[in-house]
This record gives structure tokens, sequence and C-alpha cells, in this order.
């Protein structure tokens, strides 16, 4: 029969009160819109039965447990009130981010070393098949383009609760709708007169996936035991008196990263940075476009810094 539309597929994610137990996130309230769908078993184990048998064929592998691995991205945008957590908020908390809530004020998602938290993903395959994931903790990697809308492109690994056919869910998405990147103040080491065309910054988590044989799937808590943020911007080439990105190379530099704030509208602002002495230059490599030069640049962070990378919506 088949028919299972990719336009009808939802995505729900909640934060865990106690690891690996279902939040029960629900349509009307736990919805994030996405796009780029993915999944995929994850340290799928099928054990090879060595035996000798006086034959050249192989006996049938045995089942041992299994995680999965779902992946998709997100626009990012704010939640149409100052103070008031964005809908991928629980995402960005199971990535390892601390949120911080200032009343009609801000929220404030800052990279954290412990009591990281993990969300339940019921995922709607078609709109009728329906994937729960519990357990799970991933890593984002932000990607801005002029022109185009911020986006978070989110990979987790949880438990997985296995496939059940569904109703179609009918989601409550947030209203707010992103802004473009456009009118920006975009700052590398102080310097707003760069032509940024992209930027990209990834948490680079590493999920640790213990083996259990006390677990139903093989598997303990899934950790996330190291984090690794880099980033990039393609800008225009400039002169050395505007920035000097050899010697910034060179000399072991560390700087602020800022995005400017991309929106106008309290509810609806979002600004990404990292702060003084942390950032730094870790190659450079020439581009061309449009019959311009360009740079390259990637970044990487110092971590011992407090508060490395950040995520504010105001």
């Amino acid at each position: 029969m088949g028919g299972l539309r990719i336009s009808n597929e939802v995505i729900l994610a909640k934060i865990e009160t106690t690891y690996n137990t279902d939040a029960t996130p629900a349509a009307t309230t736990n919805a994030i819109l996405v796009r780029n769908v993915d999944m995929r078993p994850e340290g799928l184990r099928m054990v090879d039965r060595e035996a000798i048998r006086g034959g050249l064929g192989r006996l049938q592998q045995i089942y041992g447990g299994q995680l999965k691995r779902i992946t998709f991205e997100c626009e990012v945008k704010g939640s149409g009130s100052a103070g008031t957590a964005p809908e991928i908020g629980a995402l960005l908390q199971a990535c390892g981010m601390d949120e911080t809530i200032v009343a009609s004020t801000s929220v404030t998602y800052t990279a954290t070393n412990s009591s990281h938290k993990s969300v339940t993903i019921y995922y709607y395959e078609g709109g009728r098949k329906l994937h729960k994931i519990t357990g799970a903790r991933g890593t984002v990697t932000l990607r801005a383009e002029a022109g185009g809308i911020l986006l978070a492109a989110f990979e987790f690994v949880g438990h997985y609760g296995g496939v059940s056919d569904a109703s179609q869910p009918t989601p409550t998405y947030n209203s707010q709708v992103p802004r473009a990147l456009v009118g920006l103040s975009v700052a590398l080491n102080g310097v707003t007169a760069i032509v940024a065309r992209s930027w990209e910054w990834a948490l680079n988590n590493t999920i640790a996936l213990p083996p259990s044989m006390s677990a139903s799937d093989g598997y303990s808590e899934l950790i996330i035991t190291e984090r690794n943020v880099t980033g990039e911007m393609l800008i225009e080439s400039e002169l050395s008196s505007t920035i000097d990105v050899d010697t910034l190379l060179s000399g072991g530099t560390r700087f602020a990263f800022a995005s400017g704030t991309i929106g106008s509208s309290a509810g609806n602002r979002v600004a990404v940075s990292t702060p003084a002495s942390s950032t730094y230059v870790t190659d450079q490599a020439l581009d061309a476009a449009d019959g311009l030069r360009l740079r390259r640049v990637p970044l990487a962070v110092d971590d011992s810094v407090a508060n490395s990378f950040s995520i504010v919506f105001t």
C-alpha cells in the first residue's frame, strides 16, 4: 500500500525527568518544525557465529541490540515572547547546553560541562508510523548564509523504543517566522567592516555508547564525553589594515565572534557569540566567487574560557 508522505512527518521532543524514561511529548506542546529528517541504526550488533561445520556457508547472525541515530534541521527563531524558551530549547539542552531564562527579557543557551539533559523524541514516519527514541543526547551545528535564515542541524543518538502504527498527529507549531540574515553587524576580532558571506559553528559533541549486559538493548546511559567547538567563516578578502587573518593565525591571537542580532522584534531576536579571548584561527584558504577573492577562515574555541559559546534569544 505504501503512500507514507514525507510532508506528513512530525517530530516531537521533550526533556526527560528521569534518564531514558519516556517523557511522552505531546503534539500540542512539544512539536518542532523540522526538515531533512533521517533515522538509522547506531551501534547495531549482528553477531557472527564462526562455527566450523564442514561447509562454506555462514550460520545466521544473532541480533545483539541497537540504538537509533536521528538527524534533522530546524529554523532558529524566537518564541514570540522575550524570556520564553524557543521551540528548539529542549533540543539545545540535550546537546549539552544550559538554559538560563530572564523573565520577559532573554533565554540564553551556553555550552556546559555537566548535568546534561536528555530528551524523548517521537518521530512519526510518514505521519503514521511512530518511532520512539528515549535517553537521547546529541550535538548541533548552526549554519548561516547571507540572505538566508539561520538553521540548526541536530544529530541525536538514543535508545530505541520500537515502532508502531499510529494515527496522524495534529501538531501545534510556534507561529514565529525566522528573520533573514541581512543588515547584520557580524564581527570577527571586533571588526565589523568585513563582508561575511556565511558562517557556521558546531559543538562537535562526542557521545559515548557504553555497553551494558543488564540493558534490554545492550547499552547503558549515553553520555556526552567531549566537546570541540569549531567554526568557519567565508568572507571577502580584506586589506591587512582592515583584518589580517594571516597574523591572527600565526600569532595565536584570541578574540571574540559576534553574529549581530538577527531580527528586530522583541521575542524573535537571536544572536550567536563567543566571548573575548576565546576564539582563534586554525587555518586559512583562498576562495573565489562572483569574480571576487574570498577568504575561508576556520575557527576554534578555547573551552577554558567561561561561557565559550552562547546563543541568546531576546
